[in-house]
Order: structure tokens, then C-alpha cells, then sequence
């Protein structure tokens, strides 16, 4: 959970719930990491656009390569998410 003011889900509307909708489509849910940025969804959008860019398939290593790459990282920062 965030400690800043967020939007839910359920009361999103506009391009934040289209955003919101995206990412329900893909199969993924609303972490409290993307709806920190709840409150500018222009920005929630870009940041998942420049994260799709550099980010598994934007290099030449493939995306199970990176992806592989990613869990190591995480693991050794002992990242939680």
C-alpha cells in the first residue's frame, strides 16, 4: 500500500481507468507501484511505454534472456516485487 494519495481501481475514470483496463487486459493487476502514479495518468502511460522500450525485447538478447537477467538482479537487491 502507498502513503501518498492513490486512485483505486474501482473509482478510476477517464485515461486512468483506460490505463487501468490495459493493464487488467495483459493479464496483470493494478500494483500499488502503478497506481502511485494514479494521479497523472499521462505519466503512468508514459512511464509503461519507456518501460516496455527498454525492457524485455529491447534489446538483443531476447526477452527470456532478459527476463533471466531481471530475476537475477532482483534476487541478489533482494527486491520484493
Amino acid at each position: 500500500m502507498t502513503w501518498i494519495k492513490t486512485v483505486r481501481p474501482e473509482d478510476a475514470t477517464g485515461a486512468l481507468k483506460e490505463a487501468y483496463e490495459e493493464l487488467k487486459a495483459q493479464g496483470r493487476s493494478v500494483s500499488s507501484l502503478v497506481s502511485a502514479y494514479s494521479l497523472k495518468p499521462a505519466f503512468l502511460r508514459a512511464a509503461r511505454e519507456l518501460s516496455h522500450t527498454v525492457t524485455f525485447g529491447g534489446s538483443s538478447l531476447g526477452q527470456r534472456k532478459e527476463e533471466l537477467i531481471a530475476t537475477v538482479i532482483a534476487a541478489k537487491l533482494k527486491c520484493t516485487f
